[in-house]
């Protein structure tokens, strides 16, 4: 288990993300996004999957046909078992090359630096590798929320969101195409499941072009691998480099014929 030098708000934000999480409205985000995870997961293959910060108990891994999973995270406070990585996501102490999927549940919006977080990510998947990426909508009734009480302080709504057009740009300059994406929760950022009725309507509103009921997004790239087609040479009879009617002797000299 390794560590490193995390910053202090960051550090605070993650336990505080997790109490959060375990709030009514955070539950019910939460499962709405545990349930996509399984599903996603069971269709990814590999060796070695990688949870990084994971803002809720990591249920969903249970779904992945990946049997070597591992949680890592910079605090472990807040989560009911120990993490087995302790280290910043801006420096993973991982080997370049080797991790064949990566889960972020709101990785980003935690993040001091996203750009290099996604960097890392790249450094370390395996070529065709996958990542998932969960993020907070910034915009429709969760956006409004966060951009009138973000100044509080209060997380989730003091996190920076990412828009998901966004981030598709920066994840194919990296090099990843993106296979799967689409918004979950279309349920506005107060007290959810008052009434069936209420959730059955906003479930009929809500389409993945219309992201603005949703709270949150889901999506899935993958690592793009840049292939070479060889070219063969083009075979051509030997031509001497002497002028014509010169023959080379054994001795290495030269005469003429004739």
């Amino acid at each position: 288990m390794r560590t490193s030098t995390v910053s202090a708000d960051t550090a605070r934000q993650l336990p505080e993300l997790r109490l959060w999480c375990r709030q009514h409205l955070g539950q019910q985000l939460a499962a709405a996004e545990q349930t996509a995870l399984r599903e996603l997961l069971s269709d990814i293959f590999g060796y070695h999957l990688l949870v990084l910060d994971p803002g809720c108990q990591p249920q969903a891994l249970g779904a992945s046909r990946i049997m070597h999973r591992v949680v890592q995270s910079r605090t472990g406070e807040g989560l009911d078992e120990t993490p087995g990585i302790l280290a910043s996501c801006e420096q993973l102490p991982i080997q370049s090359d080797c991790i064949d999927a990566f889960v972020l549940p709101h990785v980003l919006e935690l993040s001091r630096d996203a750009h290099q977080v996604l960097r890392e990510i790249d450094r370390c998947l395996v070529a065709e590798g996958h990542v998932i990426i969960l993020g907070f909508n910034p915009y429709g009734w969760w956006g409004l929320r966060r951009l009138l009480l973000g100044w509080r302080g209060r997380v989730p709504w003091s996190l920076k969101f990412y828009g998901l057009a966004r981030l598709k740009d920066w994840l194919s300059l990296l090099g990843f195409d993106t296979i799967h994406a689409r918004y979950l929760f279309p349920h506005p950022p107060w007290q959810y499941g008052s009434g069936a009725s209420q959730g059955k309507l906003l479930q009929r509103l809500h389409r993945d072009r219309w992201p603005w009921l949703a709270a949150s997004y889901v999506l899935v790239a993958r690592k793009r691998v840049a292939t070479l087609t060889p070219i063969k040479p083009r075979w051509r009879p030997r031509r001497s480099v002497l002028p014509a009617g010169v023959a080379e002797t054994s001795q290495g000299g030269l005469q003429r014929d004739g």
